[in-house]
């Protein structure tokens, strides 16, 4: 009877795989809005059996047959444009910005709060 399971696993199509995809694909994000407070704990377990039926079925598969993950499809990277971090204006320490008591860093300096 094992024989029989395997062989019905094997058999998926094209279209079977694909729409399996998908449902891994929302049952992950299921689970990450559950993570963020969007989601009931009922929702959530049920994306997880979700999760593991699809990794016990690719478990089960040949390492090198296995297709991609979902969501992970084989794109090359985009080297067109690097991508560029925001950088932030640094404050200089001279600054007169007030401080925690509303009194500005040349005052703090002075020790009494007072100005110069």
């Amino acid at each position: 009877m094992v024989k029989r399971r395997e062989a019905a696993v094997a058999g998926h199509g094209a279209g079977e795989q694909e729409i399996r995809d998908q449902e891994v694909l929302r049952a992950n994000r299921e689970l990450a809005a559950y993570f963020k407070g969007r989601r009931t704990g009922r929702e959530a377990r049920a994306a997880l059996k979700i999760i593991k039926a699809f990794v016990r079925h690719r478990e089960r598969q040949d390492a090198k047959s296995r297709p991609p993950l979902p969501g992970a499809r084989a794109t090359p990277p985009r080297a067109d444009k690097p991508i560029k971090k925001k950088k932030r204006r640094a404050r200089s320490r001279g600054e007169s910005s007030p401080g925690p008591s509303g009194t500005s860093v040349a005052q703090q300096a002075n020790g009494d709060g007072s100005p110069q």
